[in-house]
């Protein structure tokens, strides 16, 4: 008479060997539901990997999105593992995308996922998506991390396209609003490919830049005009020229798009002018393994 293994014990032996979830099931059948034994005969059939798949560091991986045949819906997601052989392999880029397409369709709220929450929604028919996570980690022999996600739904006008570096290492999503059409996600598209190559963007324009930040770097160029001994007269000028070529660096609106002989040299703000007046870059996230 076969022993009936419940999915406890196969949670158990997960727990104590990091082993993916149908390795465990047959295992625990091979040892007749002796979770000590089957221990054991998973430490003869993946050798070191057993137990140490989890202490390995991450810092190899794909970033891929998702987009709604609609443009209303996106996700950007990053999943990391240990080499870049395995960052490189089909079905962990498969799954990666997944994942992708799983968050997008999951809840209606925007913006950073919870990823502790996500592991334990359901991914397929009575299998979470951290079982699924621990399958391809126990295939690929390597420690796989959910590290981010972030969701994309556009409630109103808008569009969102993405943009995936070939190397699959750098990722972007953005949302254009205020008008909608082939045009909206074409120029979302065109901010994505900016995005991607100017890893010092992090805000939509100057005004997003949080106050404090501001303040901070603007005490660093006055002392920096004080160390070089410029005149107190004109000290907070040389202080606020720098604080705006800065904004320049940090916001995307003011910066040239990287492509200036395709749009002759127009920054981001005038496309989007070029577009409509209503067209807003409304938000937009990266994403680079490792940063």
């Amino acid at each position: 008479m076969s022993t009936t293994i419940t999915a406890a014990d196969v949670k158990a032996l997960r727990q104590r060997t990091g082993a993916g979830m149908m390795d465990c099931k047959k295992t625990l059948q091979e040892a007749d539901g002796d979770i000590e034994k089957a221990v054991e005969l998973l430490r003869v059939k993946l050798g070191n990997k057993v137990g140490k798949l989890a202490d390995r560091e991450t810092t190899e991986g794909t970033v891929q999105a998702f987009i709604a045949a609609d443009g209303k819906r996106g996700v950007l997601v990053e999943v990391d593992c240990n080499t870049d052989f395995v960052a490189r392999n089909d079905d962990f880029i498969a799954f990666a995308k997944k994942i992708a397409e799983h968050v997008a369709g999951a809840s209606d709220a925007t913006g950073p996922v919870d990823v502790a929450a996500l592991l334990t929604e359901e991914i397929a028919s009575g299998q979470t998506i951290e079982a699924a996570r621990a399958d391809v980690s126990a295939t690929t022999g390597e420690n796989v991390v959910i590290s981010r996600a972030d969701r994309f739904v556009v409630s109103g006008e808008g569009a969102l396209s993405s943009y995936i570096h070939a190397t699959g290492k750098v990722g972007v999503v953005v949302e254009v609003g205020g008008v909608s059409g082939d045009e909206a996600a074409a120029l979302a598209k065109e901010v994505a490919l900016h995005v991607a190559a100017t890893p010092a963007t992090k805000y939509v324009s100057s005004d997003d830049v949080p106050q404090d930040e501001k303040d901070a770097e603007l005490r660093v160029y006055a002392q920096q005009a004080e160390a070089e001994g410029k005149p107190e007269q004109i000290r907070d000028k040389i202080a606020q020229g720098k604080l705006n070529k800065w904004f320049k660096e940090i916001a995307l609106l003011p910066q040239e798009h990287i492509n200036p002989d395709k749009h002759d040299g127009k920054t981001i703000d005038q496309l989007r002018g070029a577009l409509s007046d209503d067209a807003t870059v409304a938000r937009f996230a990266r994403f680079q393994v490792g940063a």
